[in-house]
């Protein structure tokens, strides 16, 4: 009996000591009320693009707390969002339902095109002023849309459900993270493969530097990594855990704009700020929970850092939007 409790007190007292070393937000804004299906911040954190479980899409100006425009793709209904993005030069937003995605002006709230797609979305991401969007699929491809113009310009044959996508802001790099383990490089202007990589399961989450220096890729219970675009050389790998059975999922991250950082979010509330010089945890933080006596924990969905990296964001699958200083 005495073991036992030993044991209790001392996992109540590791607890404790893990929550009280991980910093709370500074500020937080309800989003929406019965959590969602995905999330999107602009560059800076200063918007945010939401697919609801209850409301469909909304686009939000964070700093007043205002819901500016709904957007959902059919008159009257509200569209399960499986993901959703905004592009770098915060100009345009593009929401992806089952088998549809719509570009929309972030000035106006109107539709700037509505489109099809091959198979059934599991990711999107915009280039720079949405110019174009790189789709990932369940029918083992990822498609390179024309969203302006129509078309689409390369099909990315993965062999696997493409399960995440970035490009860089001049959108001559695209990567693509499946389930065969795989993380690829490709050129855009003629789709060819310019680097590959394996992690140790199927792929969680992919990310591009903005100038498209750098690469990271994270597999679900697995590990995760940064590569050169230059050269394909692993930098370093992200601690996700000691046990291969207890390996933390890195569900989203992003580069900070001066490639000094990486911020990573997963299917823990947890946030981390990482140094790209060492792969080092600089900062720890914990998203806000709405119900502190009974929490019903949160994931991380989107993940941006302020100007001048004087404050980042993240988005919980909550609904809460969190901003950390």
């Amino acid at each position: 009996m005495k073991k036992v409790l030993k044991s209790a007190l001392f996992l109540i007292a590791g607890t404790f000591l893990y929550a009280c070393s991980a910093e709370g937000p500074t500020k937080t804004v309800e989003l929406a009320t019965q959590g969602l299906y995905s999330a999107s911040l602009s560059n800076n954190g200063e918007y945010s693009l939401i697919g609801s479980i209850q409301h469909g899409g909304s686009f939000w100006k964070n700093s007043l707390s205002e819901r500016r425009f709904n957007w959902n793709h059919a008159q009257g209904d509200f569209t399960p969002l499986i993901s959703v993005d905004i592009d770098p030069s915060g100009n345009y937003a593009l929401t992806g339902g089952a088998r549809t995605m719509v570009l929309w002006n972030m000035s106006t709230g109107q539709s700037e095109g509505f489109w099809n797609t091959p198979g059934d979305i599991r990711s999107t991401k915009l280039s720079n002023n949405g110019d174009y969007a790189i789709v990932g699929l369940d029918d083992q491809t990822a498609r390179y849309f024309d969203v302006k113009n129509g078309g689409i310009k390369q099909t990315f044959r993965t062999g696997a459900v493409v399960r995440s996508v970035d490009v860089d802001d001049s959108g001559l790099l695209a990567l693509t993270g499946d389930d065969k383990y795989q993380v690829i490089l490709w050129d855009t202007s003629n789709g060819e493969i310019k680097h590959q990589w394996e992690l140790s399961n199927r792929i969680a989450s992919v990310t591009l530097s903005d100038d498209g220096r750098y690469a990271f890729g994270a597999a679900q219970l697995g590990n995760a990594k940064v590569w050169s675009t230059e050269t394909g050389k692993e930098l370093f790998s992200l601690s996700t855990g000691k046990l291969d059975s207890r390996n933390v999922t890195i569900g989203k991250a992003v580069f900070s704009p001066d490639n000094r950082y990486l911020l990573t979010g997963g299917i823990s509330p947890d946030v981390k700020l990482i140094s790209l010089s060492n792969g080092d945890v600089l900062r720890e933080w914990s998203l806000e929970l709405k119900d502190t006596l009974r929490p019903t924990g949160s994931s991380v969905l989107a993940l941006a850092f302020g100007d001048q990296n004087s404050a980042y964001y993240a988005i919980g699958s909550n609904g809460m939007l969190n901003i950390f200083e």
